[in-house]
């Protein structure tokens, strides 16, 4: 007789196929492997949306990059964009008329709001911090007996009240000082000149404002003539010449930024009758490194999409990849090679319109290429015409008109733009396109392009004069790759609404219902698996009878015989 397996049934050891002779785990396992088939298959289905999921995470983050690499080339949109328009930045050049490094008198700071242009700029005077000391105090550690209640500050600014007490130390008093340093912008510290010379040095934390300290007992008369503490610095000016104007300019600080429209001067040392030329100019080594940045972003993608498909059907060696075919990958493709093929949209005849133009060019991989001597050339030469081929240009008449925001929709070209009027409170009462009609809701002072029009996706602002009447402004529009590309891309990687983060949602969704449905099928095998066990027990158990019934009669007939 077989010995049996040993199995477990809800815990319980058994022995199993004693008297039938069956392998009954495995053929148990069988069984469940066999049910078990759609819950396989959807594990195998998980592991490739995990796939899936990590490959669209890759594209999602070399799209971004691409995204963030336009930013500053496009034109950004609204009333601040300037501020981050790489085509408006600015740079500092410094030039000295005297020996001394321009550098080391002067720094030049800008705003894209700045104009370019040159200036001449003379420092007579650095401003200085006010600063005046006690006289000598034989020991600073030592309580100095003063009563006193000083008010301290700077003149014409906020003053604090200081309570000076005759167990004080001068090191304590500096103390106190410091304590209300917040308000005052006031500091002390102490000096030691010797072992019996302390001084007690107090400083405007301000350039060229005068430190106030008056009091009504006798600090003054200790600690200087009875009116004032010494000074050792004066609280001067900064002065400064520009473009040989006789009249001098003083300012409080060395920082000075309400001169010259957009630009920060600061001011390190004087050094009369030297004439520093200052020449503001576009910043063409942050636009080009920018160009560069885009190319970079843009060919990783294109190895993305070379690597997703790279696959034989023909080769034994060649695996898949895991968004071969896929429709997502092959729009952002499509996409991408489409509008750096058509070029900028719109732009002039005279203006320059295709990447070939400004030195960059496919390869025979379709990866983007630059030419450095072609590309440094037209920068220096026509920057006007690299805007064109990168921006969104938008060009009016009447500058009091803006783009506040805009979106892959907008589809117009130039223009004509026609307000009705705009009411007491800077309201526009009326607005209407020649040749498109009613084509924005109006909000106040701003234009929304309406839905299912040409306009759709732009809102404008117009700052007009309350109470005027009529008027017609008009504008020419043109779309640059940068910004096309930017827009575009939007499609495929905006949060919530993006195809990829809608795919990604999708996969996460599907995993999660499948993980349900195969908890379910492997909470139903289990049950089926105790309910096999059990049924091959009692088979076990009526083979056992039957034996032991053989048994029996065969132990009878024996007996008879």
């Amino acid at each position: 007789m077989d010995a049996g397996n040993l199995t477990f049934i809800n815990g319980v050891p058994r022995i199993t196929g004693q008297y039938s002779g069956f392998d009954t785990a495995a053929i148990v396992e069988a069984t469940i492997l066999a049910k078990r088939i759609p819950a396989i298959r959807m594990e195998s289905t998980i592991e490739n949306n995990d796939l899936k999921t990590a490959a669209y995470g890759q594209l999602n983050t070399l799209l971004s990059n691409l995204k963030s690499s336009l930013s500053g080339l496009r034109n950004p949109p609204g009333l601040s964009g300037i501020d981050s328009n790489l085509f408006e930045n600015k740079s500092g050049f410094l030039t000295s008329s005297t020996s001394t490094p321009a550098t080391d008198l002067l720094g030049v700071s800008s705003t894209n709001s700045s104009v370019t242009g040159t200036y001449d700029v003379e420092i007579l005077q650095v401003a200085t911090a006010n600063k005046v000391s006690s006289g000598s105090v034989a020991d600073g550690t030592a309580a100095q007996g003063v009563t006193d209640t000083i008010t301290i500050g700077l003149t014409g600014a906020t003053t604090k009240d200081v309570a000076i007490t005759s167990d004080m130390t001068l090191y304590e008093i500096a103390e106190a000082i410091n304590g209300v340093t917040g308000d005052t912008d006031v500091r002390a510290s102490v000096i030691k000149v010797s072992d019996t010379d302390y001084r007690l040095i107090v400083t405007g934390e301000e350039t060229g404002k005068a430190v106030s300290i008056s009091g009504a007992g006798n600090f003054l008369s200790t600690f200087g003539d009875g009116a004032n503490l010494s000074e050792i610095q004066a609280a001067d000016k900064a002065q400064i010449k520009i473009d040989g104007i006789a009249t001098v300019i003083e300012r409080d600080s060395n920082q000075i930024s309400d001169v010259i429209e957009g630009v920060t001067l600061q001011l390190f040392k004087a050094e009369v009758g030297n004439n520093i030329k200052v020449e503001l100019d576009h910043n063409l080594g942050a636009v080009k490194e920018a160009i560069n940045n885009f190319v970079v972003a843009y060919n990783e993608i294109k190895d993305f999409v070379k690597s997703q498909q790279n696959y034989d059907p023909a080769s034994t060696t060649s695996s898949k990849p895991i968004l071969y075919g896929d429709d997502i990958l092959r729009r952002i493709d499509t996409n991408m090679t489409s509008i750096l093929a058509n070029g900028a949209l719109g732009v002039d005849s005279t203006g320059l319109n295709n990447i070939n133009l400004i030195g960059l060019a496919f390869d025979d991989d379709n990866k983007l290429t630059i030419d450095d001597t072609k590309l440094d050339d037209v920068l220096v030469n026509n920057l006007e015409g690299v805007r064109d081929v990168f921006e969104f240009s938008f060009k009016t008449d009447d500058s009091r008109l803006r783009v506040i925001s805009r979106s892959e929709a907008l589809n117009v070209d130039d223009f004509e733009l026609i307000i009705d009027g705009v009411d007491g409170s800077g309201n526009i009462t009326g607005a209407s396109v020649t040749g498109y009609g009613d084509v924005f809701d109006i909000n106040g002072a701003g234009l929304v392009g309406k839905a299912g029009t040409a306009f759709e996706g732009i809102t404008l602002a117009f700052v007009g004069t309350a109470g005027s009447g009529a008027q017609t402004i008009n504008v020419k529009t043109s779309l640059g790759i940068a910004d096309n590309l930017f827009q575009g891309l939007d499609r495929f990687v905006k949060t919530g609404t993006g195809e990829i983060p809608t795919r990604l949602e999708q996969l996460t969704t599907d995993n999660t219902d499948m993980n349900e449905k195969i908890q379910a099928i492997d909470a139903r095998l289990e049950l089926t698996k105790s309910f096999l066990y059990q049924k091959y027990a009692r088979l076990e158990q009526v083979l056992a009878q039957a034996d032991a019934t053989r048994k029996q009669l065969e132990a009878s007939l024996s007996q008879s015989s």
